[in-house]
C-alpha cells in the first residue's frame, strides 16, 4: 500500500509515533490505520463496550484496540502548514486513496470537484 501523506508528513517533522506511547488520559490524537486517520481519544470506561478502547466520540457504539493502528500524532503538536505543504498533502491523500481503492474517499473528493465545476459554469 502507498504511505505518501506519511512521506510529506515526515518531511515536515510530523512522524508517526507508536501507540504505546499514546496518552490515555482523555486528550485527542489522531491515530493512523491502514484506511487512513482517525480522530479518536481513550476511554478507561466505555459506556457501550465491553472494555477500555479507543473511540471516536464519547458514548461510542465501537472502540478500536491499539493493534488496528499503525501509529499516532498529537494535534497540539502539528505545525502549521503553508499552502505548498497543504497541497502536498492533499495530493498524497488523493493519491493513497486511489492506491488502496478507497471507493469512499474518491466519490467525496468526485462529487466536491463537480460541484465546484458546476459552479464555475454557471458565473
Amino acid at each position: 500500500m502507498s504511505r505518501h501523506v506519511e512521506r510529506v508528513l515526515g518531511d515536515i517533522g510530523q512522524s508517526l509515533r507508536p501507540m504505546s506511547e499514546a496518552p490515555r488520559d482523555g486528550r485527542g490524537i489522531l491515530a493512523k490505520a491502514a484506511s487512513g486517520f482517525v480522530v479518536c481519544h481513550w476511554d478507561s470506561d466505555p459506556v457501550n463496550l465491553a472494555g477500555p478502547s479507543w473511540v471516536e466520540t464519547h458514548e461510542a457504539k465501537r472502540g478500536y484496540l491499539d493493534i488496528f493502528f499503525i501509529g499516532w500524532l498529537d494535534p497540539a503538536r502539528l505545525k502549521l502548514w503553508d499552502y505548498a505543504t497543504l497541497a502536498d498533502l492533499l495530493v498524497a491523500f488523493v493519491d493513497d486513496a486511489v492506491a488502496c481503492g478507497d471507493v469512499k474517499t474518491l466519490e467525496i473528493l468526485n462529487r466536491r470537484a463537480t460541484a465546484d465545476l458546476s459552479r464555475d459554469n454557471s458565473l
